[in-house]
C-alpha cells in the first residue's frame, strides 16, 4: 500500500463518517417537526370538531 493509497481511503472513511453523522442529525430533526406539525394538526382538528374524538364510554355516560 502506498501511501497516497493510504490517504484516500482515510478520507473516504472520514468523510463518510461525517455524512452518516450528518444524515442521522438531519433525519431526526425531520422527524421532529413532522411530529411536531402533525400534533398541531391534530390539536386545530379537536378544536374544529371536538364530537370527532370522543370515546364510546364517555357518549354512553351521558346518556
Amino acid at each position: 500500500m502506498t501511501k497516497e493509497l493510504l490517504n484516500e481511503f482515510m478520507n473516504a472513511l472520514i468523510d463518510g463518517t461525517l455524512f452518516g453523522i450528518c444524515f442521522c442529525f438531519w433525519m431526526m430533526i425531520l422527524i421532529a417537526v413532522w411530529r411536531w406539525f402533525l400534533g398541531i394538526v391534530k390539536r386545530f382538528l379537536h378544536w374544529l370538531n371536538p364530537k370527532w374524538f370522543k370515546s364510546k364510554t364517555e357518549e354512553t355516560d351521558k346518556n
